[in-house]
């Protein structure tokens, strides 16, 4: 783990990572499915959204990446922060970033409310914040920890989960929304036997749709955080897009699997792996054409080559993206403020009068073409050992908040090498220089 130069290169409509390390050789990596998609994303780059650090928490010392979070190296804020409040889980999932972690003490109240409160300082403001682990549902005092972040003003409070506690106890989620919780983050991997036996080692499909169930009555929104690999569920992008909009949830988030943590070696082939723009066209193909590649937009807060995103109008049953109502480019610094669906309406109405008026000022009728369930399908692409890039790291805006109150990338933060050591997860900061 080492930080060595690198090249890309572009080969038969496809962009690939190869560098070579005097101990260790040659290494090649698959980084990107098609060339034209990859030169369309940089024009998102040319107009990112940039945010600075309010208080930096760490000094340069030995330099990126060995000295998170965040140094004064680091080109943006944070959009979202994540904290693990156990490492503790209730499965063994054959596919996870956390790699055989060594149980400890939970995180405790004292803990808690210090990193928050550091989190508090640095960026300057309350964030969305996701509580995570492991699975944060094992902690009995889950509720209490929802209320700390409540009474320190964050007011998008989620939780990463496996849903089946959600599942098992249906009054979790009621009283984990009372406690101020606004949503969950559910991982959901498609509708097969076969596919959660080779991602989460037992069929979890039913417990997936009570914990729905039980969140919707609780009035928490639900995202559907899918994990796809290549050959296991890469063909059932489209259904788990239906599934979502036809039970109302917020949306989903689709996860190419990156070679991080605990994984089978039959999963992962560097030079033949999933990549964003495999994401766009299976999802734009399994749609039968209700959706085009140019509906998805490039992230502007983080690095172009990190995530993309589309905003849906469902109405009826018919599906408009919000692109063809307002051009993209005015949509950008929306896209980067993670603000909540009021607002996103609210901001769009403005825009699509501004674009229709001919003296830019805003409609006073009704915009009916507005008014509908709003659907995200978004798609995080994680660096691994094999694709990590410190110009993509030092603009990343989703944080990994540690006990110390510190912040680390959250790529930076599951990164492993072949045996599973880590630099940030679990551990103090090795010296690698």
């Amino acid at each position: 783990m080492q930080i060595i130069s690198a090249q890309i290169y572009t080969e038969a409509d496809k962009v690939f990572m190869q560098k070579e390390c005097p101990t260790h050789g040659f290494f090649e990596t698959l980084l990107w499915n098609g060339y034209h998609s990859y030169q369309e994303s940089f024009k998102f780059a040319n107009r990112r959204v940039v945010t600075p650090v309010a208080e930096c928490a760490a000094s340069v010392d030995k330099g990126c990446p060995y000295d998170c979070g965040l140094c004064p190296e680091h080109k943006q804020h944070t959009c979202l922060a994540i904290f693990e409040v156990t490492d503790r889980c209730n499965l063994n999932c054959p596919v996870c970033l956390s790699s055989d972690p060594k149980t400890t003490e939970d995180p405790t109240m004292e803990q808690i409310q210090y990193a928050l409160k550091e989190l508090l300082r640095c960026e300057g403001r309350p964030t969305p914040i996701q509580f995570s682990g492991g699975e944060p549902t094992v902690r009995l005092d889950l509720v209490d920890v929802i209320c700390i972040a409540k009474d320190f003003g964050f007011e998008i409070i989620e939780i990463d989960t496996n849903g089946i506690e959600l599942a098992k106890n249906p009054q979790l989620a009621k009283e984990l929304a009372d406690a101020g919780l606004t949503g969950i983050y559910l991982s959901f991997d498609g509708f097969t036997t076969e596919v959660y036996e080779t991602l989460k080692g037992v069929d979890l499909l039913l417990f997936k749709k009570k914990a729905i169930d039980g969140a919707k009555k609780a009035g928490l929104e639900i995202a559907l955080a899918p994990t796809i690999v290549k050959g296991v569920n890469d063909d059932q992008l489209w259904q788990i897009i239906e599934y979502a909009i036809k039970r109302d949830l917020k949306g989903v988030n689709f996860q190419p699997f990156a070679a991080s943590g605990r994984f089978s070696q039959n999963l992962f082939n560097p030079m033949d792996r999933f990549t964003l723009p495999d994401a766009i066209n299976g999802i734009v193909t399994q749609s039968g054409g209700q959706l085009k590649p140019e509906d998805f937009i490039f992230m502007p807060c983080q690095d172009n080559r990190c995530a993309t995103l589309t905003y849906l109008i469902i109405k009826k049953d018919k599906i408009q993206p919000l692109n063809r109502i307002v051009e993209a480019g005015k949509m950008l610094r929306h896209y980067a403020d993670s603000a909540g669906f009021d607002a996103v309406l609210d901001t769009t109405k403005k825009m699509f009068c501004e674009t229709n008026s001919s003296k830019g000022s805003c409609c006073s009728a009704p915009l009916d073409i507005l008014q509908g369930q709003y659907f995200t399908i978004g798609c995080h692409g994680l660096q691994d050992i094999w694709t990590f890039d410190l110009n993509r790291i030092r603009k990343c805006c989703v944080h990994e908040l540690t006990v110390k109150g510190t912040l680390v990338p959250f790529c930076l933060y599951s990164i492993t090498n072949q045996n599973r050591e880590t630099l940030y997860r679990g551990r103090e900061v090795k010296n690698f220089k």
